[in-house]
């Protein structure tokens, strides 16, 4: 059955990808698929925001918007959770891209070619830890965005966290991205709002986190965190 990407039209996701994709390129010499010590280090930095004990015995992760795995390339390093989720509205990026990871053949590893409302092929109460980093803010409209919610609360464990990142706007509806990739742009303190009616709800400034965190990165990456990114925010989610 096909997918219902809302005001996305499905044959043109792909080319909203190579758009997206190429002006990170252009723009900042970004290259996506790129994956180096940043990005581990940054995979890192998701499980120190949601203060998990590496230690801990950990079952399963979903990142909603996975993109080209990176995010899960660099916690399945860390070797402490047993099944990996990936999902993506991108046909291109699950069948193509992901296909390429190291431990894309492993039977712990499942990605999915799904819009975030749609996570239906995840059981209920099933998630220890959900990251969506850079997603909500491409979401088509708040309906979606609620369904998105909706389904986050489905299928996180009574015990399981979620971290979100999203690049906040410094006045209301006043969008930094020229390309007008973002179609959901609203301050800090809306997203807050809308996260505190589901989930206990806690935000913090990108620059605060980055600088908080224990793994004291090396210049590079904390330039392209720290003074590059300041309009993140991020917010850690609990079930209540």
């Amino acid at each position: 059955m096909p997918q219902d990407f809302g005001n996305f039209d499905p044959e043109k996701v792909e080319e909203y990808e190579k758009e997206y994709f190429e002006y990170q390129q252009s723009r900042e010499g970004v290259d996506i698929t790129f994956y180096g010590n940043w990005q581990k280090d940054f995979a890192k930095l998701l499980i120190e925001i949601a203060e998990f004990d590496y230690n801990q015995e950990l079952v399963s992760i979903l990142d909603v918007g996975c993109g080209c795995g990176i995010n899960l390339r660099g916690i399945d390093e860390l070797g402490i959770f047993s099944k990996l989720y990936g999902t993506d509205i991108s046909n291109y990026l699950i069948n193509t891209i992901i296909p390429t990871l190291p431990f894309h053949a492993n039977d712990y590893a499942d990605f999915f070619c799904t819009p975030s409302w749609d996570l239906s092929m995840i059981k209920d109460d099933s998630i220890d830890f959900l990251t969506c980093t850079h997603v909500l803010e491409h979401l088509p409209d708040e309906e979606r965005l609620h369904e998105t919610l909706k389904e986050f609360q489905r299928v996180l464990h009574p015990e399981g966290k979620i971290v979100i990142i999203i690049p906040v706007a410094k006045k209301e509806h006043d969008n930094p991205d020229t390309l007008s990739l973002h179609k959901l742009v609203h301050m800090g303190k809306w997203w807050n709002k809308l996260f505190t009616r589901s989930f206990k709800s806690e935000s913090f400034k990108a620059r605060i986190a980055f600088k908080r965190s224990k793994l004291k990165p090396d210049r590079d990456f904390e330039i392209f965190f720290v003074e590059e990114y300041t309009n993140w925010e991020i917010f850690r989610l609990l079930s209540k």
